[in-house]
């Protein structure tokens, strides 16, 4: 994998993850926060990963646009949520090339989710 696209809304931990994926070698071509602007990018732009929260600023969320994303693009979505209802698990379920991890993560978990990531993706 070489450059991922991050969308979260809390500053913080857009921080923290673009410190991960860089220790990994993977380039960060984009942080946003909405999902909009995820499509938007992802419908100009190859990506090899999508880091993705799922509560989102703007209109729709981390779910709707990935679905939104996946009319157009099999890019593997690891989801990030600190909501770990049933529902939103299962909604997450649906999308294809994707995981779901509960926030905060750790630095391992987020390298073993990239690393899966990487496989499903060959």
């Amino acid at each position: 994998m070489e450059k991922a696209i991050v969308v979260e809304d809390n500053l913080l931990l857009a921080v923290i993850y673009r410190q991960y994926l860089k220790r990994l070698g993977i380039k960060i071509v984009a942080e946003v926060v909405s999902g909009e602007e995820a499509v938007d990018i992802l419908k100009r732009q190859a990506i090899d990963l999508i880091i993705m929260d799922i509560m989102l600023e703007g209109k729709i969320d981390g779910i709707e646009a990935m679905m939104k994303i996946r009319e157009f693009s099999q890019t593997p979505v690891i989801f990030a949520s600190s909501n770990s209802d049933e529902l939103h698990f299962k909604k997450t379920q649906m999308i294809s090339n994707s995981i779901f991890l509960v926030k905060p993560l750790t630095e391992q978990e987020f390298n073993d989710a990239v690393d899966q990531m990487g496989k499903i993706r060959l």
